[in-house]
This record gives C-alpha cells, structure tokens and sequence, in this order.
C-alpha cells in the first residue's frame, strides 16, 4: 500500500465503545498541539451525531478533528476509503509541523492503516450498482455465487461475506475489478509502521456494562430518538453504509411499531446491542494489534489520568 511516510508521527488511542478514549485523545492532543483523526467507522457521516458520540461543535472549535462530518449518509465508507483519507490527512497534519492523535473503535481500520494491510481498487460507481443489486429480490444471492465461484474453495470466504451485506458487495467489487477476491490480494503483515505508537485501553466488561447503560440514558435523553427519526425519513435504512450504525436500526424499528414494547424498552434494548458489540471489540483489540501497548482499566476513579499518563509515555518515543 502507499504507506505513510515514516516522518508523519502518531500516536494511537484504541479500544472498545464508552472506554474514555475521547476525553483522553482530546487531553493529550492539547498537552501536544496535536490534530485529532477519528478512527470510526460512522463519525464520519454528517447527521449521526449523538448515537456515534460524535465530538460536539465546541469541541471542534476547540480541536481541529479530521474524519467527522466528512460524507453525506448516502455515500459509501469501508477500509479502502478510510486509510486513503486517513493518510492524506496525515500528510496533512505533519506539512504544517504538528502531531498527530489517532483515537476509536474501529479496530480493521485502524489495523489496515498501521499493520499496512494493502490497499485494493475501489469504484464508487461499482459499488453503488452492486449495492443496489444486492437490495433487489435475489440479489444477495447472486453476488453470493459470484464469491462462491471465483473461491478456490468455500472453506476460505470469510464469514462476514454472508453476515454483512456490504463486506459482500465489496468483495464483489474488488472481485470485477481485479479478478480476485480481496482476501487473496491483501498481504497481513504482524508489525506495526515505525511512526505508530498504539495504546488499546481493555476495562473491565462488568464495569464497562455500567458505563454504556449509564451513556445510553444519556443519548436517549439527548435526544438520539428524534435524530434517528429523521435521518430514517431522510433514507438512512437505505444507504450502503450508514445505516450499519449502532443502535439506529433498533430505534427506528420501535417507532415503526416492529420491536415489541415500543421507545419503553429502548434503554435496555439499545444498552444490550452496544455491550455485545463492546465484548467483541474487547476481543479484536486483545488479539489483533500486536506491539500495542495494553491497558487494563480496573477502576473508574482515576482511569482518565491512567490513559493520559500512559499516552504522554508513548508520544515521547515518537521519532
């Protein structure tokens, strides 16, 4: 892949939903005067705001954040579009002499770009008609097959390919515009690019529960509700990425009378979705980022200092 140059230093935040990776990037991007890249895979999209737990408008003005309000929800995101972003804007930040924080959850993001997965052709136009496709009655199966030919054996498509309809539209993707499938192009590699420092933040699950049943009353008091009612008129339950949001899809569900029990049992409904996707990023960021430093959080009472401390070491080892 067209990698970073090694001169363009950053330091990494990691870990899963509700985690303090946010209060944390901002405090050590001000000790810094660094420049803020979001690392999430919905931020980015102008409208999901209180459901993303999007940095608010002051506190952009406050730091300047890279990768949030970038696209409209009808356009496509996926790794390929996040590492080409991610990288510009790298170069960006280091053309005007300043460092760089890199903060999120979305852990195959932030992988391709640190590990240097490489990167694969992308065609908007393409994956716009496949997604289209893929709505159409049959179409999922079709593309299935399309995968399921040019396999060498059904053994090596990755499970996602069934599971997420936009992992499947964009093998078939690559598959039209390379002949092969993108599994068989990228090469994994296990270290990390020398200008990478990464910390992956891991707390206690029980104690995590707390923290995300606690920020879900919150967004909901906030009014994620009525935000996920108009971005449901305006045709996020159509879109090709965006409508993979957390907890959006659930809300909309309720108000149009399909979940049981209606906006009564969102608080609980929406907190259980997020802890299962919690759990698995626990898991990814505990396996997938070797030569990160791990931080196991124990406690809430001091857990912000902890994570500051720890990152203010990393950025010192920077080149």
């Amino acid at each position: 892949m067209n990698g970073v140059k090694k001169s363009c230093p950053c330091v990494v935040l990691l870990g899963p939903t509700c985690a303090w990776k946010s209060e944390s990037a901002e405090r050590i991007a001000a000790e810094l005067s660094a420049e803020i890249i979001s690392c999430d895979s919905m931020q980015v999209y102008r409208g999901l705001d209180i459901g993303t737990a999007k940095p608010d408008a002051a506190t952009r003005q406050r730091f300047t954040y890279h990768l949030v309000d970038c696209l409209d929800i009808s356009e496509p995101y996926d790794l390929h579009r996040f590492v080409t972003y991610a990288q510009e804007a790298l170069a960006a930040i280091h053309a005007r002499g300043k460092r760089a924080v890199m903060v999120g959850g979305s852990g195959l993001y932030a992988r391709a770009l640190i590990y240097g997965f490489e990167l694969l052709p992308a065609s908007p136009a393409l994956f716009a008609e496949l997604s289209a496709r893929c709505e159409q009655p049959g179409g999922r199966e079709e593309l299935l097959a399309r995968v399921e030919a040019a396999a060498s054996s059904p053994a090596v498509i990755h499970e996602e390919v069934y599971r997420n309809p936009r992992r499947l539209v964009r093998a078939c993707e690559v598959l039209a515009l390379t002949g092969r499938l993108p599994w068989e192009l990228q090469k994994k590699h296990e270290a990390p690019a020398a200008n990478f420092r990464q910390l992956c933040v891991l707390p206690d699950l029980a104690m995590l529960k707390e923290r995300i049943r606690r920020r879900t009353q919150s967004m909901l008091a906030r009014g994620w509700v009525e935000e996920a009612s108009r971005l449901a008129a305006a045709g996020l339950m159509k879109t090709p990425t965006a409508r993979q949001a957390l907890g959006y899809r659930e809300i909309i569900d309720c108000l149009a009378g399909k979940i049981p029990g209606g906006v009564d049992i969102l608080p609980e409904l929406l907190a259980n979705r997020t802890i299962r996707y919690a759990r698995r990023q626990l898991t990814w960021f505990r396996h997938q980022h070797p030569g990160a430093q791990m931080l196991a959080i124990h406690d809430e009472e001091g857990a912000l200092d902890k994570i500051v401390a720890a990152l203010r070491g990393l950025a010192a080892e920077l080149p």
